[in-house]
């Protein structure tokens, strides 16, 4: 059975909290296994650039990285949901990110499979979304991951704009499924 860790990078209850929800509700009803974890909400000290973990494959910070690391780990599916600050990711997720050099220097993020979902506050054509799917595609590639699906939601200002897009979100939904399900 395929194990699914989403990893949301924003700590408000707005649209990507939203998003995360009914995903979780929907693979879980397919009896797929999923958790979630939220960086922000967590103790994570930010990467100083040591190295260490690029010899040792371990960071010396002992913080809520430990357990993420772990999850990430047992989990074959990353789903990275993130909201769009300036064209780019959160900074929460990219603290997460960086976090997570001691799978990338040990290859342990190798083959795992990463679903990337955007969710923009401006229209498609203002590029709202393009820097942030850029480098959750980057940090796919560069770590050995294969991203096998990704989706971006635009025009979500409002923190709960997402629902006005109950057929986009059951679409995407339905493909992340098939995706996992094979």
């Amino acid at each position: 059975m395929a194990r699914v860790l989403i990893i949301i990078g924003s700590r408000r209850e707005g649209n990507c909290a939203i998003l995360e929800k009914k995903i979780r509700k929907a693979l879980k009803k397919e009896r797929i296994s999923v958790d979630s974890i939220t960086p922000g909400n967590q103790k994570i000290y930010l990467c100083t650039g040591c190295m260490d973990c690029d010899e040792n494959g371990v960071c010396d910070f002992k913080d809520d990285m430990v357990e993420n690391v772990e999850k990430v780990v047992s989990s074959e599916y990353l789903i990275f949901l993130t909201p769009t600050r300036w064209n780019l990711l959160s900074g929460d997720l990219k603290i997460f990110m960086d976090r997570l050099n001691p799978l990338y220097a040990s290859r342990k993020l190798e083959g795992k499979k990463l679903i990337a979902l955007v969710v923009g506050s401006k229209k498609k054509e203002e590029y709202s979304t393009d820097g942030a799917l850029t480098s959750l595609g980057s940090f796919a590639d560069s770590s050995g991951m294969k991203m096998v699906y990704h989706k971006e939601f635009n025009e979500c200002l409002e923190y709960n704009d997402i629902l006005d897009q109950e057929e986009e979100i059951s679409k995407t939904i339905e493909e992340i499924k098939k995706v996992i399900k094979g």
